[in-house]
């Protein structure tokens, strides 16, 4: 057993050692990992969240357009070569019909379109259809112009024509609605060799950006859209590219533009001023997300770590000294415990537990305390469940049934939500029995129906009100099962009856349950009464059925 002079030597050293081990751990390992590689993480991990973002969204686009094509595909295919300018008619009709559906589940479409090749215009008259929804308030068909021959201003049309894949197109501003949209384009075939025409949605140039607007890192760190070919910003948080001239929008720094190039994901670069390190991957439509933070942010952090470091180095020493100048005090502590629990058990409160285990002379004392306390802890319970439980059915008595209630009505009064019922049995014929055959086949009949009762309620208490009255409170699995319980217990009982050889070894048992209802009964007591009723009507209404 080691003194306790010994332990505040010990304890003084630790602290020492406590210190400086800390200050040498956490300058280690923050100042090496956390600064760069914390950052690297983050910008990665935010980048690819906003990649996964982005594509699920452009897939949406795709699944949504591409469905159409294959449906309108397969509808070319089923057309009579012979009547193919007639039936081309109804085509259109059902095309309108697909097109409108899929759009209208397509979140940010502003326009949806079916432009049928000028060389099938020529011999069947359709130019195709252009829906738009520009106010929010559902597609309108807007008047279809006539394709251009310039194929630079059409190649949302003419580049699908051309290598026969879909096409994703970056933002542009159309010309008949003036607003910055982007599309995606998907042609679609006869026979799979005839071109027909291109099917295409145009998104809102907001939504894309919607969906990187609140990414952001540190303080002023954020996400932007980059166009792979030109390596021109495509969408940028904090400026308006799009009423920028084109010759004043900004493209990505040299050195950004290399590193992206050689496939390098984390770049430092500098933009307007500012010395940046980001992180970029590519997005499913020819274009990349970059997320950014200024390198002074995260040196900042690294700043942070180390005051951390030499805040933490203090206060660890300084709690260590005030330790030890307190630490002859500590005895008060365990001493005060004992004092406070020996009056708890005078005051008749044996739920008293001390956790001081040192191995020394208080730890000692208070194990010996704790062990009295079980002891007398033990021949408490013991007593009390003798003074409760009913000597010849050994289930609880009536003033167990009495706490159990006042347990339960102080709930109530507490506004808890308490589901319970009460089930209350009475012994029929009884002083009959007791009277013919005497009181001890008597008490074979109570021992034989209570024991009934228990197993039939088995997760309830079963109480013995008096002579040949029983209570059961109804909780949990019992109450969910309550009317199967009393089913099956009137079913067992009547089964024991048919089968008993002698009278005292049947179960006669008249049965009342009764459910709280808050909106009816005021008091746990109320549905006691509510169960008594129920049982004695159970039991009019067997004897008179007996008659």
């Amino acid at each position: 057993m080691r003194s306790i002079r010994s332990k505040i030597t010990l304890l003084t050293v630790l602290g020492i050692t406590v210190a400086i081990g800390v200050a040498t751990v956490i300058s280690a390992f923050s100042i090496a990992n956390l600064g760069h590689s914390s950052s690297e993480q983050t910008l990665a991990l935010l980048c690819e969240t906003g990649k996964s973002n982005i594509n699920y969204y452009f897939k949406s686009v795709e699944q949504s357009v591409d469905t159409v094509s294959n449906l309108i595909d397969d509808d070319l295919d089923s057309i009579d070569e012979a009547n193919f300018n007639a039936e081309f008619t109804d085509h259109m009709d059902e095309a309108r019909t697909i097109f409108g559906e899929a759009a209208y589940n397509t979140n940010g479409a502003l326009t949806y379109y079916y432009r049928i090749d000028p060389s099938i215009t020529a011999t069947t008259g359709e130019k195709g259809f252009w829906y738009t929804n520009l106010d929010g308030k559902g597609f309108v068909e807007h008047e279809v112009t006539d394709l251009s021959d310039d194929q630079f201003e059409c190649i949302w049309f003419y580049k699908p024509k051309e290598t026969g894949k879909p096409l994703w197109l970056p933002p542009y501003l159309t010309d008949n609605l003036d607003v910055y949209v982007l599309s995606y384009n998907v042609p679609v075939y006869r026979n799979e060799t005839t071109f027909i025409g291109v099917v295409g949605i145009e998104i809102d140039y907001g939504t894309m950006g919607q969906q990187i607007k609140d990414i952001k890192v540190q303080n002023s760190g954020y996400a932007y859209i980059v166009d792979n070919e030109t390596g021109s910003i495509i969408y940028h948080p904090y400026l308006d590219i799009l009423n920028m001239p084109e010759d004043e929008r900004p493209s990505i720094p040299p050195e950004f533009l290399t590193g992206f190039k050689n496939g390098q994901h984390h770049i430092e670069y500098t933009f307007q001023g500012v010395k940046k390190h980001s992180y970029w991957t590519e997005l499913s439509n020819g274009m990349s997300i970059v997320v950014c933070v200024p390198v002074i942010e995260i040196a900042q952090v690294w700043l942070k770590v180390v005051i951390q470091i030499i805040i933490a180095a203090v206060i660890t020493i300084a709690v260590f000294v005030v330790i030890t100048i307190l630490f002859t005090r500590r005895f008060t502590k365990p001493l005060k415990e004992l004092t406070e629990a020996a009056e708890n058990i005078n005051e008749g409160n044996y739920d008293v537990k001390l956790d001081y285990k040192d191995n020394d002379e208080i730890g000692v004392l208070t194990t010996t305390f704790n062990k009295l306390i079980t002891h007398l802890g033990g021949y408490i319970t013991d007593l009390t469940s003798m003074a409760y439980a009913d000597a010849l059915t050994e289930v609880q008595n009536k003033g167990a049934f009495d706490i159990a209630l006042r347990d339960i009505q102080d709930r109530l009064d507490k506004d808890e939500h308490v589901e319970f019922a009460i089930a209350f049995f009475d012994c029929d014929d009884l002083k009959r029995m007791n009277d013919k055959y005497g009181h001890d086949k008597g008490n074979v009949y109570l021992k034989n129906s209570s024991h009934l009762i228990g197993r039939v309620f088995n997760h309830s208490s079963v109480y013995r009100l008096g002579g040949d009255e029983f209570a059961v409170i109804l909780q949990g699995v019992d109450y969910e099962q309550r009317e199967a319980l009393k089913t099956l217990f009137i079913e067992m009982s009547n089964e024991i009856c048919a089968f008993a050889k002698e009278e005292w070894e049947k179960v006669r048992v008249s049965v009342g349950l009764a459910t709280y209802d808050p909106e009816v009964d005021k008091s746990a007591e109320d549905v006691a009464i509510h169960a008594d009723h129920l049982m004695y009507e159970h039991k009019r209404a067997r004897k008179k059925k007996e008659k």
